[in-house]
């Protein structure tokens, strides 16, 4: 059971060991962001560090990095106010106050939990970790998902902090997982991020690059600096969106051709009709089929009541109103 009796003492800093050992992000343990920091500035550390006495002249950070880094770099301070455990203190007390100080702030990134569990592994089993937390951490119940989280915690650091930072949902990371070249994990991971592409446009540009790549025998990360697509990604001009809307349309171009084609030729068909606002036109999907649908829009179903009669004996003759 957890223990709440651990005292609270003045340490001086230079006692304190800057370990990662405990950290949940060590990838992100020195950043610090803007809004963090002004909430320092503000209010000092409210929060107290937490700390475990390796005797009673050193300390190790188990939680509170970012906040002990700011004390002392930023405010130079001598001395913090810590809470601290003893040297004995058992790793089930450990463990649960690692895991719910960090849950105070914020539910913890799929990269966390698999830290977490990464910290677990050197006093628990597989078995005893998966029935203990498993079900806390939202986790799939099965000891296979322990070596999944491992896989994570083995990738490009550009990988893991989109993974921490909810930019790579979970779906997503599986999908990158599964490319057997790191190069290419990498330069999606970039690409979605330098685009701020959501989950919907990572899934189709995923798909549309990874078979694109695999048609011209070319490795993803190869293919993505061809000069057609780092004239896209490095243009001066266009925003992010149109990079977007470019870079699709060219892909959409290389997987189809004659699809392309026909779209390009078709909006020249349908702007060479002059329709009216209200009108508009469109095709079967990848044109399987000649059929064209026209759809006016009216402004209520009164306005539409009064024309449609009108409308079908202008296309279809007077039998279709009998």
């Amino acid at each position: 059971m957890l223990s709440i009796n651990f005292p609270c003492r003045t340490i001086p800093l230079r006692a304190i060991r800057f370990s990662r050992e405990w950290s949940l992000h060590p990838w992100d343990s020195q950043n610090i962001s803007d809004s963090l920091l002004q909430s320092f500035y503000r209010t000092g550390i409210i929060h107290k560090p937490i700390l475990l006495a390796k005797n009673e002249e050193s300390f190790d950070i188990l939680c509170g990095f970012k906040r002990l880094e700011f004390a002392l770099s930023t405010a130079q301070l001598e001395t913090v106010e810590c809470l601290v455990f003893a040297k004995d203190t058992s790793s089930t007390t450990l463990l649960e106050t690692l895991l719910t100080d960090q849950s105070l702030s914020q539910p913890l990134s799929l990269a966390e939990k698999a830290r977490f569990v990464e910290i677990c592994s050197r006093f628990l089993s597989p078995q005893e970790i998966v029935l203990i937390y498993f079900e806390r951490l939202q986790l799939r119940k099965k000891p296979a998902t322990i070596m999944e989280l491992q896989t994570i915690l083995q990738q490009d650091p550009i990988i893991i902090t989109e993974v921490h930072a909810g930019r790579l949902q979970d779906k997503m990371v599986a999908d990158l997982l599964r490319l057997p070249e790191s190069s290419d994990r990498i330069a999606l991971a970039q690409l979605f991020r330098d685009l701020a592409m959501g989950d919907g446009k990572q899934k189709r540009f995923f798909s549309l690059i990874r078979d694109l790549a695999f048609r011209q025998n070319s490795t993803i990360s190869a293919y993505l600096k061809t000069p057609a697509i780092s004239e896209i990604l490095q243009h001066p001009v266009l925003n992010v969106p149109q990079k977007i809307q470019h870079l699709n349309n060219y892909l959409q171009h290389q997987l189809c051709p004659m699809s392309s084609k026909a779209d390009e030729e078709y909006a020249r068909q349908v702007r060479d009709l002059r329709l009216p606002s209200q009108c508009a036109l469109s095709h079967s999907p990848s044109f399987e089929k000649d059929d064209i649908t026209l759809s006016i829009t009216f402004r209520n179903f009164s306005d539409c009541s009064r024309k449609v009669p009108e409308i079908v004996k202008l296309l279809f003759g007077n039998r279709y109103l009998e």
